[in-house]
């Protein structure tokens, strides 16, 4: 008899459960930027500790209503604590939605009038008026432009202490923050610089009232990282590693792409296990920007606990990204006869140079081997 009942309590706790437990969806960004990830770097002719960046930023907006974009933020940090920024454009720009000066007439009237006016008559025989007028009027009349009031179109400035350099656009009637925006950046790099990674990042924010226009809230329509390799122009070496730096992101952000995610829970004790996972009873979920955090540099494929548990697959990517990423850092590093402009190696000293590296690539490889090493669940 109680059957229906407890079987209908147990439906509606299972819908209840997953009402609770569904994921709220966020839409994907309504702009999409992109940006080279190699860039020749022209030196200065008149001092060849400075070298000049172009970074050609594009952005798309994907949605067909185009949304209402305060400003673009960008940021630009090299990596390399010894490269300090010298000069960007563009600058500090300011303009007004008016394109000439206001326009100001101020008009002052005074008006003063004063009458009299007497009437009089004696019986049947006579009868007679008296009247008297006077009027003044006084205008005066002033006429000045005053200038339109402007606001920064672009704004610019270094930020850490002068090792970096930020960019702030904002959408205005003569600025329209989609397409292709360049950037130009002045390093000044030490003697020996071949190359280097620079961190670029860049976001597309609005302000909006909430409650009422009491409280105002920043919404975000779109950002992006890139890891971008820069190198002295005209060195085919440090050109040919950051294209090597280059191919291996592809292939590892391709191949982190393909990654299946896991299932979502069906069982009642799943179910009660995420619950509880949202209303923070339970430990939170593992990170899952691993590949946002090691193309910044912020994890080691051989410690970082989420990277290690990745598919050897995407794994021996990440390795291959790792490797042609100190590749190119190294280039600064390399003394003597490993520089471009070196004079070639006598025998006895080639020999001693083969022997170190086939050392060195046997140490590494058996690192890797015992690191990288899959876990048997």
């Amino acid at each position: 008899m109680f059957a229906p009942t407890k079987r209908f309590e147990h439906v509606a706790l299972c819908v209840t459960l997953s009402l609770l437990t569904s994921t709220v969806v966020v839409a994907a960004d309504q702009i999409q930027f992109d940006l080279p990830p190699v860039i020749a770097a022209e030196v200065s002719p008149d001092d060849t500790s400075l070298v000049t960046i172009e970074l050609r930023l594009s952005s798309m907006i994907t949605t067909p209503t185009i949304p209402t974009i305060d400003q673009w933020l960008v940021r630009c940090q090299p990596r390399d604590a010894a490269i300090t920024i010298a000069d960007y454009a563009p600058r500090t720009e300011t303009a007004s939605d008016v394109s000439s000066p206001i326009q100001v007439k101020q008009v002052e009237e005074k008006n003063l009038t004063l009458g009299l006016s007497a009437n009089g008559s004696y019986g049947h025989l006579a009868s007679g008026s008296l009247g008297a007028d006077q009027g003044n009027k006084n205008i005066n009349s002033i006429e000045f432009h005053r200038q339109a009031a402007v606001q920064a179109v672009t704004a610019a400035g270094t930020i850490n202490r002068g090792r970096g350099v930020y960019f702030k656009l904002r959408w205005t009637a003569q600025q329209v923050l989609e397409g292709e925006k360049v950037f130009r950046i002045t390093l000044a790099v030490p003697a020996n610089w071949r190359g280097s990674l620079m961190d670029v990042s860049v976001i597309a924010q609005s302000d909006h009232k909430t409650f009422g226009g009491f409280d105002r809230e920043t919404k975000t329509f779109g950002s992006a990282n890139f890891v971008v390799a820069t190198y002295r122009a005209g060195d085919e070496v440090a050109a040919n590693q950051a294209a090597r730096i280059a191919e291996a992101e592809y292939a590892l952000r391709n191949i982190a792409g393909r990654l299946k995610p896991k299932s979502p829970p069906h069982s009642l004790p799943s179910m009660l296990r995420a619950v509880a996972i949202k209303l923070d009873l339970e430990p939170s979920a593992a990170d899952t920007r691993w590949l946002a955090r090691f193309l910044s540099g912020a994890a080691d494929p051989y410690l970082d606990d989420q990277i290690t548990k990745l598919p050897m697959p995407v794994r021996i990517a990440a390795l291959d990204y790792a490797d042609s990423r100190d590749d190119f850092v190294s280039l600064n590093h390399i003394e003597g006869a490993q520089r471009l402009n070196s004079q070639p190696l006598d025998s006895q000293q080639l020999d001693s140079q083969q022997l170190d590296s086939q050392q060195l690539d046997s140490q590494q490889l058996g690192t890797r081997v015992v690191v990288a090493k899959p876990a048997i669940e």
